[in-house]
């Protein structure tokens, strides 16, 4: 079904032995997301089909005793999820690499309540290849080029090449046609309307020092660090006018020079023209933008998304030099 198995360990401060069976109904009782027929009989059969097992591939009987320090590997069985529609759209496909074309709305890796309905374990059973690895990420919300590696030995080479910001991503943000007046939350950016035309030859450099802290939804700006110790750097590459499902709207060029949490998100609404469809941002107002106290707006629940209204943002296209073959290497997504 795509999914790697769970490794658990059983607690070092456990006093005795314990059953693999009873210990496996704990850790299954316990899990957040647990598939309603994931019963006693379910767990009967992974056992008959010889899916539990230790580190050294042992495989344990129900009344296998374990003793603290442990690992078992055995598969959970999620509950079912809300299918998320569009395909995985495959842009490059060889013996190393698989390219698609994420879909909004579906999760790069199985997290929370995001488990099958997640491209990784998606592209795991559409395209038959049970060690798919993503190279890098993509935001739920952010539909566009996604790379993964087909084969265990080649994947530290490209996600180390992902983790030292190697590869050169160029993203679309809609939004808005400007008007006269839009919102200005930070002093500095205010008169962007009488910047020059912004190139790629010439684009404007638009520095942050962003926050994101644990548990709360949405990123904020601190105004008060020097221009020197900003930790997020964008670059806007152009902007054009066109009609996207009968709706004029603007089309931002961006490059993103760090990776911070919701970081061009954050960059559109300092520029008063907040990504469409984004469910947090595109509200927030000046207060929770700009300090760690203001009051956010509530997404609606996943169950409740409207697919027919994906957020406006495309991770449009990926550039590098492959680390294997010295070749560029350069992706598009089609949407």
């Amino acid at each position: 079904m795509g999914l790697n198995p769970t490794r658990a360990q059983v607690p070092l401060s456990s006093t005795s032995t314990v059953r693999t069976e009873d210990f496996l109904k704990i850790l299954i009782s316990d899990q957040r997301h647990r598939h309603p027929a994931d019963d006693d009989s379910a767990l009967a059969e992974r056992f008959a089909r010889g899916e539990v097992v230790l580190d050294s591939g042992e495989v344990l009987r129900p009344d296998s005793l374990l003793h603290p320090g442990m690992f078992v590997n055995f598969y959970r069985q999620p509950a079912a999820e809300r299918p998320v529609p569009g395909e995985l759209r495959v842009l490059f496909s060889d013996a190393t690499l698989l390219v698609i074309d994420k879909p909004p709305f579906l999760a790069t890796l199985p997290r929370g309540q995001h488990i099958t309905e997640t491209a990784l374990v998606k592209a795991r059973v559409e395209f038959g290849i049970p060690e798919l690895s993503p190279s890098h990420r993509l935001d739920r919300l952010t539909r566009g080029v996604l790379m993964f590696t087909v084969r265990p030995e080649v994947r530290g080479a490209y996600q180390t090449m992902f983790d030292r910001r190697v590869p050169l991503k160029t993203y679309e943000a809609i939004t808005d046609v400007p008007d006269d007046a839009p919102m200005h939350p930070i002093p500095r950016f205010s008169q962007w309307r009488s910047w020059p035309v912004p190139t790629p030859d010439d684009p404007w450099v638009l520095r942050h020092h962003m926050i994101k802290i644990r548990g709360r939804l949405s990123t904020y700006l601190d105004e008060d660090v020097p221009a020197s110790e900003m930790n997020a750097l964008t670059k806007v590459l152009g902007m054009r006018t066109e009609v996207r499902d009968g709706r004029e709207v603007a089309v931002w060029q961006l490059q993103p020079g760090s990776g911070k949490t919701h970081q061009l998100r954050v960059v559109m609404r300092c520029l008063g023209l907040p990504i469409l469809n984004d469910p947090l941002y595109a509200d927030v107002d000046d207060s929770a933008l700009l300090t760690p106290n203001g009051a956010l707006p509530r997404p609606v629940f996943v169950e409740d998304e409207d697919f027919t209204k994906p957020m406006g943002l495309i991770a449009k296209r990926l550039d590098f030099t492959d680390p294997l073959t010295g070749k560029a290497r350069s992706f598009i997504s089609q949407y």
